[in-house]
């Protein structure tokens, strides 16, 4: 029978160093059921943030093997490791929190968060198991944006619904200069969420379009996320309505990056 765990940290910072060295640390692990996990079940992360959502990474394969960063085990209890000694490049929580699980991506493991579109309440550090687990898994979604119905969006031409004509022209534009942009893919900034309506890989870039500039409500809400973007020094631009009668020259003048580094002429 599958088994779940959800593990949960309220601090991206932590959730990206459990990501990258495939382990998740805690003081001790005889908090509430922890002790009961087992070699080969499977684990979720689990972000908390704003008005108590949740995002999560995984699944996992719980896995008592080491990783590359551990270079000494003082002591186990279960598939509990107390971590000694590290080698230079390893979890900056593991100070505070040196008991260990390490983690392996299982076969269905998405290498982003996602949401769960789950009515019931899902408990942290207690064993899940079927038909719940499954019911888990199953309605784990891509925070993308799909419109209700065709006709309330466009479709631009690499197959991506955006919600409006303008969004429809700029996303069409980056596609014909061949520029890999992701569509109102989430960030979280701490614990805030944030849907930028593009961001650009190669340059590290998101871009803005300020579709209802002079809404005073949308205006209100662009000033908090702007406030964001800058008091964590992410890089951004915007462009407007005035923007699109000419994106060939807009475009190009807001992100002279294109250039430097030869997307465009």
């Amino acid at each position: 029978m599958k088994k779940l765990w959800v593990l949960q940290t309220n601090k991206q910072e932590f959730l990206n160093d459990c990501k990258k060295f495939q382990a998740y640390g805690v003081w001790k692990p005889n908090f509430k059921e922890l002790q009961e996990m087992r070699e080969g079940e499977l684990v979720l992360l689990r972000l908390g943030h704003s008005g108590n959502e949740y995002s999560y990474l995984g699944p996992f394969i719980i896995s008592s093997s080491p990783k590359f960063w551990v270079k000494d085990i003082s002591s186990r209890i279960g598939v509990w490791s107390k971590i000694r000694k590290t080698y230079d490049d390893y979890p900056k929580w593991i100070n505070k929190f040196s008991w260990c699980i390490f983690l392996d991506p299982s076969d269905e493991y998405i290498d982003s968060l996602r949401s769960l579109n789950l009515k019931q309440k899902i408990p942290a550090c207690k064993q899940i198991s079927e038909p719940l687990c499954s019911q888990i898994l199953k309605n784990l979604v891509q925070d993308e944006y799909l419109p209700s119905s065709k006709s309330s969006g466009y479709r631009t031409m690499r197959g991506v619904w955006v919600r409006s004509r303008g969004e429809y022209m700029i996303d069409n534009w980056f596609a014909e200069h061949g520029i890999v942009t992701y569509y109102e893919r989430p960030v979280y900034i701490g614990s805030v969420k944030l849907v930028p309506d593009w961001y650009i890989p190669k340059l590290n870039i998101y871009v803005e379009f300020l579709g209802l500039k002079g809404d005073k409500v949308y205006d209100n809400q662009w000033q908090k996320k702007k406030e964001i973007y800058k008091e964590n020094k992410i890089k951004f631009i915007t462009l407007d309505e005035h923007d699109l009668v000419d994106l060939d020259t807009s475009i190009p003048e807001k992100l002279p990056e294109l250039k430097k580094i030869g997307i465009l002429k």
